[in-house]
């Protein structure tokens, strides 16, 4: 029997430490709820579940991206629903217009109707944003570059792929023109007609007044006027390009003095194009598009000459690119063409008005125009959809994601409380036996002090 070193004391605290020390981990195991608390508690399993908790982080985050992508679709499509409304109301207007039971006034009055209601698409589609980011005005589409100064792209539909396309221009835009030849009757009155608009001149008009009534209709009808008010001859033009631009002038018999028509801006393709590509010019816009959804709008300034060419670069860069996925290139491309006045042919790019329902031919012309832009903003409109369609089956996507990861991770971090708590149990009844042992070994070297006292 030894005294200087109680190795059953020493081997009933080494088992209590051990048990405390299970014990003080199970009970933070329990109070915590994780059962991964630090790196020594399972290296490999923190190492794991990290990964799974920032992979669910970037997926909840990509949710909330598509979500903003909705909302941004969303704004842009409420946009175009008005734009549409006031092309509606334009197109009823130009119907109105064309019923010759109108008076030159009453269209005027029409026609500033519709100048007021085209300023307000191009306003609604320059300043409608998103977070300070324009969705109509073109800053969110994809770039495109000429080679050759003079050509301005309008718009590009979703069609359009990137690369190299190269065009001739073999038609530029012209104008009508015309001539009026008339007199001031000796008595009574004359009548003179301007694109079906009549212009009464009497025997008590003098040169300047007669000239006044001449330029009057005229202006109404987006016709330039050139010529002395003495010279009784007047060389008239279209401020606008085009084949929908015309002039047609009746003296006081009736009979047709004057006839002309303008002529649309046309290109040939060259290089890049499908094999089906037809090309649709419109003053100075033309339209290069494919039944493929291929869509190309160009504008072509007048001082482009014939037989040039250019070469134009359609890059992936510019539209807007939507982070949806958890990690790197998981994104969607969303390109926001460019609504206003020009691409939708009312106006050339420098604010001229291609739509004139002063008389009733031009209003005729003008409901072409309107059921063309209708069209524009219903396919639009329809793409945006589809855009949030997918983003809504991407959240869907991503949610599900989430939560399938989430209990992944929770199996290996989360504490089964269940287990826990009989672990606990096991562990403090081992901690009070090898406390009772303890207390036990140290009592044993006190029967050496009955052989000392022998």
């Amino acid at each position: 029997m030894r005294i200087n070193h109680n190795i059953s004391a020493q081997l009933a605290n080494v088992n209590l430490k051990k048990t405390n020390r299970k014990m003080s981990a199970t009970l933070e195991s329990l109070s915590s709820g994780y059962k991964i608390n630090k790196a020594a508690d399972d290296s490999a399993g923190l190492a794991i579940s990290n990964k799974m908790r920032a992979q669910i982080r970037a997926l909840d985050q990509a949710s909330r991206n598509a979500g903003d992508g909705e909302s941004l679709l969303q704004t842009a499509e409420g946009s175009l629903n008005e734009i549409e409304s006031l092309i509606q109301r334009m197109r009823e207007l130009s119907v109105q217009a064309a019923n010759d039971t109108n008076a030159t006034s009453d269209r005027k009055a029409m026609q500033e109707e519709i100048d007021a209601l085209m300023d307000e698409v191009d306003r609604i589609a320059s300043t409608t944003e998103f977070n300070g980011k324009g969705l109509l005005d073109g800053s969110s589409s994809r770039a495109v570059t000429f080679d050759t100064n003079g050509f301005t792209d309008v718009s590009l539909s979703s069609g359009v792929h990137s690369g190299n396309y190269e065009v001739e221009v073999i038609q530029q835009a012209t104008i009508a023109e015309g001539k009026l030849t008339y007199t001031i009757p000796s008595t009574g009155t004359a009548n003179y007609k301007i694109n079906g608009e009549t212009i009464t001149l009497s025997s008590s008009d003098t040169e300047t007044e007669a000239y006044d009534k001449i330029l009057t209709v005229c202006s109404y009808l987006g016709i330039e006027v050139d010529g002395s008010p003495y010279s009784g001859s007047l060389d008239l033009s279209t401020k606008a390009k085009g084949s929908k631009q015309f002039i047609e002038v009746e003296d006081a018999t009736g009979t047709v003095i004057s006839k002309d028509k303008g002529e649309d801006c046309m290109v040939k393709p060259v290089t890049g194009f499908s094999d089906g590509v037809m090309c649709r010019g419109n003053g100075e816009s033309v339209i290069l598009r494919d039944n493929s959804g291929f869509e190309m709008q160009l504008s072509i300034d007048e001082d482009v000459t014939v037989g040039t060419k250019t070469e134009i670069t359609v890059y992936d860069a510019g539209a807007m690119k939507l982070q949806i996925g958890a990690n790197e290139s998981q994104n969607m491309s969303i390109d926001l063409q460019a609504i206003s006045c020009a691409s939708l042919e009312f106006r050339e790019i420098d604010g001229t008005n291609k739509v004139n329902v002063c008389s009733s031919q031009g209003a005729q012309n003008a409901m072409s125009v309107f059921d063309a832009a209708i069209n524009t903003i219903s396919s639009y409109r329809s793409q945006l959809g589809a855009y949030t369609n997918r983003l809504e089956s991407t959240v869907a996507s991503l949610d599900v994601s989430s939560e399938n990861i989430t209990e992944s991770m929770s199996r290996i971090m989360d504490t089964d409380m269940a287990t826990a708590m009989t672990q606990y149990t096991q562990e403090n009844v081992l901690s009070q036996a090898a406390t009772s042992m303890l207390a036990q070994a140290n009592n044993r070297p006190q029967t050496i002090m009955s052989l000392l006292q022998g």
